[in-house]
């Protein structure tokens, strides 16, 4: 006899299962002995493939044998199900598919719909088998091949959009084929009869109704996302928000330019570079001579408000530069540009050249978030390093550089690198010749990929892609850095959420997985949840707090009612890892119990809890690895909408994630739509390390940060490193965001400087008496200029204290941060003038902050005393 746990069936029932293993007997999930099995195949010994339907209910688990369940039934019941529905539900159910003898290959599913007495019918283009067909997370349908192997049994998963007209019984055949032979029939009856169910059926999680949203093309439209201006072109020349971008006649970018100020409160009216020159794409001859190229011109071939699409070619002596680009408003530029020749040639290198004007400071490959060294190179090694694309710029003026190819693959992130890491482009990476050097030159630095020598084969087609990103996104929302007070914890039971936050003074409560509102990681809209969650957000509304969610990929629970139907895609979802023999930082003697017993096979364990109290108490929690670009982008999207239209949730809490841009996008549209206020907030542990494969997470990330409205960006991150670390890696300033300070409350003092505070309810100090001060002074109201603004009105004696203004108009405040060790003793000098000031102030007030700072009066910044690794808060009067 084997056990379960709390997924499918239990929770189709509505009932939990207390502790990890519970002894539930369960013919579904019991094999048949082998004298059953024998009898049973022996029925249908000349068949090559056996194919039995099945209730949703009791959905097949079993792989590597025949389900107990089979074993007494009659050949007329195992070929046909009766089944009831109710009008406009979206129905659910499933043929078991095994193969006696031999290998199946291409199973698929057919079905000319199902008919009824009254003359009514289900045509079959409104059935689908979700194995072996569907809709992308990019848009597009697809077929999906199912092998099944000798002896294994494989469950094909069937979805029927019953009409809300219909009423009666409607029958019909399924033809189940194997492209090497075998065929069986199932038939179908379907008591149609009931008021008609609202939404398909998806407001009860028990009738996997949802499967449907695995297909979803929810928001995938050409509106501009809100926050962007539509994309507006002259000549060869386009514009998006805050930044311009020319194009050469080789359709690669001429001259970017951006209008963000330099701590990027506002656009002005003169561009600043970004690029110092046109990109080049140079091929190196044996003789080291370039080849020439010669561009044909740009052919626009697509235009709408978001996007802009374009074409070029450039040819040369025995060879052919073909270029494609597609630009979103955001400031994204996706390139495809094949390389092919007419003939052999052996050449030294094939390199884009990225001349840039903005390039202080950089982030990736291997690197650090900081000031940029003089001369940098690195070297692919995809197998251990989650590196491939690098982020140049400064705060106002950025670009990042991917390098991919055809064969590109979104790697698993966080200590699951290794599981699946990058493939190595053919191109850029030429077996590790490839590498990227980056040199200050005059005015700036140049950025150069190279790939290496290499021997062009006639014919054979390179693919040297990449994608660009033109940073900074927005402006920064004041009213989100310094309005937005989160509260945000860890307490599995949520009785104390909403006093503890109103008693500081926080206006936004994140709930994480793992309480008694929000259980299960990744599946807050669980049929037992919803109630909870739904009254805890109204009582939160009630007094004027928001409420966000938990909610991202990357890992999902198995306490859920489609988990085994997702299992069934083949790693199309749940990622095919190593399964028992799968080791992590997490599982480091292996996976759970249950997994071992129930999944056996193509799984990684992720996190995994037990409930001590509250009324999930007794219960277990275990998630496994998603699969990154998948369909399950779709269903997290329809989740989202179904939660902000049915529980009016304020927003997502996204942590480290396997999202792509687009799908980011769509959630963004989704929460404008139906949630005018919703904020999506971002955290990632630091993946500065060997497991996670020396990347740095805002690059990983920044292509979802324009859908962003803050970062949280803190976990295992050592807030003693120099504060250009922190204004690259830790601030979210460079991208227009504000962020926020995690590992033990970080460090308030430094935090100031960017504006940045922790979270209550989560670790270290409260934050509460700096969102008074932030009140008192107004600081919301008030222009941040940074210490890396060029329009800096201050000066520092000491290198390593660093000073922001906040510029009001009746007060300026400067909060100094020490990022030395010890106590030290700086002159602050004061450009008055340049703060707008008719005089240098008389004096100078620290107010007294609670946890913070003791109240004093300046009579001058000549010899400002600091405590090692804090900082003061200081005002004046304008005058």
């Amino acid at each position: 006899m084997t056990c379960r746990i709390v997924p499918a069936v239990v929770f189709a029932a509505g009932a939990l299962v207390s502790g990890a293993c519970a002894q539930v007997p369960d013919p579904w999930n019991e094999p048949a002995n082998d004298t059953a099995r024998s009898a049973f195949l022996s029925r249908f010994s000349s068949l090559p493939l056996i194919a039995v339907p099945e209730t949703r209910e009791h959905p097949l688990r079993l792989l590597d044998a025949l389900p107990r369940a089979w074993m007494d039934r009659s050949d007329e019941g195992l070929g046909a199900l009766d089944a009831q529905a109710s009008p406009g539900e979206f129905f659910v159910f499933q043929i078991g598919v095994f193969a006696p003898d031999r290998r199946l290959e291409n199973v698929r599913v057919t079905t000319a719909g199902l008919g009824s007495t009254g003359g009514q019918r289900i045509r079959g283009s409104e059935i689908t088998c979700f194995n072996t067909e569907g809709t992308g997370y990019d848009g597009k349908a697809f077929t999906a091949v199912v092998n099944v192997e000798r002896g294994r049994l494989q469950p094909l998963w069937l979805g029927i959009q019953v009409p809300a007209t219909a009423r009666g019984m409607f029958s019909g055949e399924f033809d189940v084929t194997s492209g090497n032979g075998g065929h069986a029939r199932i038939r179908l009856h379907l008591d149609v009869s009931g008021a008609p169910l609202p939404n398909g059926g998806v407001d009860e999680g028990g009738r996997l109704a949802r499967l449907k949203w695995l297909n979803s093309t929810v928001a995938m439209d050409e509106r501009t996302p809100r926050g962007f201006d539509p994309i507006r072109r002259a000549g060869n020349t386009y514009r998006i928000f805050g930044r311009d971008v020319r194009l050469g006649d080789d359709g690669l970018p001429e001259a970017i330019s951006s209008f963000f100020t330099g701590s990027n409160q506002t656009l002005s009216g003169t561009p600043i570079p970004v690029t110092g020159g046109p990109f080049r794409f140079v091929i190196e001859g044996s003789s080291g001579t370039a080849l020439p190229l010669s561009p044909g011109g740009v052919t626009f071939t697509r235009a709408t408000p978001n996007t802009l699409e374009w074409e070029a070619s450039c040819a040369g002596e025995g060879i052919e530069l073909r270029v494609s680009a597609h630009a979103e408003c955001d400031g994204f530029i996706d390139y495809h540009c094949a390389l092919t020749p007419s003939r052999d040639m052996a050449v030294r290198d094939i390199r884009l050249e990225v001349p840039l004007a903005q390039a202080r400071y950089m982030m990736g490959l291997g690197r650090m978030g900081g000031v940029r060294p003089e001369s940098f190179t690195w070297q692919w090694d995809a197998a251990r390093r989650d590196q491939d694309m690098v982020w140049v710029g400064g705060v106002n003026g950025g670009l990042r550089l991917k390098l991919k190819a055809e064969n590109y693959r979104r790697p698993l992130i966080n200590v699951y690198y290794a599981f699946h890491p990058l493939n190595l482009p053919a191109s850029w990476g030429n077996a590790g010749r490839g590498g990227v050097a980056i040199t200050s030159v005059p005015g700036g630095a140049l950025l150069v990929a190279r790939s290496g020598a290499r021997v062009l084969r006639t014919g054979e087609q390179l693919n040297f892609d990449f994608e660009v990103l033109v940073t900074p996104f927005h402006l920064m929302n004041r009213g989100i850095q310094f309005g937005d007070r989160y509260y945000h914890t860890y307490a599995d039971v949520s009785d104390r959420y909403i006093a503890e936050a109103a008693s500081k003074g926080a206006n936004v409560i994140n709930i994480h997985h793992k309480s008694d509102i929000n259980p299960f990681i990744n599946y807050p809209y669980l049929d037992r949840n919803v109630p909870y969650l739904r009254a805890f957000v109204d009582s939160a509304h009630a007094r004027n707090l928001r409420v966000k969610v938990y909610y991202t990929t990357r890992e999902l629970t198995v306490n859920i009612p489609e988990f085994w139907a997702l299992r069934s895609l083949g790693g199309e979802i749940i990622f095919p890892g190593p399964g028992n023999a799968t080791r992590t930082v997490i599982h480091p003697n292996g996976p759970p119990a249950w997994m071992m017993e129930n999944l056996k096979e193509r799984y990684i364990p992720a996190w995994v809890c037990d409930f001590t109290e509250g009324r999930y108490r007794g219960v277990h929690d275990a998630a496994v690895i998603t699969t990154p670009d998948s369909r399950w982008n779709n269903f997290y999207l329809e989740g989202l909408q179904w939660m902000a239209r049915n529980i009016r949730i304020d927003g997502v809490y996204v942590d480290d994630c396997a999202l792509d841009r687009k799908t980011m996008q769509r959630a963004r549209k989704i929460l404008d739509d139906a949630r005018p206020a919703a904020r999506i907030d971002l955290h990632s542990w630091n993946h500065f390390c060997e497991p996670a494969g020396w990347a740095s997470c805002l690059n990983i990330y920044m292509d979802l940060l324009p859908y962003i409205d803050l970062v949280w960006i803190g976990e295992a991150r050592d807030y003693n490193l120099p504060a250009d670390n922190w204004l690259i890696e830790v601030s979210g300033i460079p991208f227009g965001l504000p962020g926020q300070m995690l590992a033990d409350g970080g460090n308030k003092w430094r935090g100031m400087v960017f504006g940045i505070t922790n979270r209550l309810g989560w670790t270290g100090p409260s934050p509460d008496p700096i969102w008074k001060f932030w009140d008192a002074v107004g600081i919301r109201d008030m222009e941040m200029i940074g210490f890396w603004d060029d329009r800096s009105a201050v000066r520092c004696s000491d290198d390593s204290v660093k000073v922001t203004v906040y510029r009001g108009t009746r007060q300026t405040l400067l909060a100094v941060g020490n990022w030395g060790a010890r106590d030290t003793t700086v002159r602050l000098d004061l450009d008055f003038a340049r703060l707008g000031l008719s005089s240098m102030p008389r004096e100078f007030a620290v107010p007294p902050i609670a946890d913070y700072q003791d109240g004093a009066v300046l009579r001058s910044l000549d010899a400002v005393r600091l405590r090692g690794a804090q900082g003061l808060l200081i005002v004046c009067d304008n005058n």
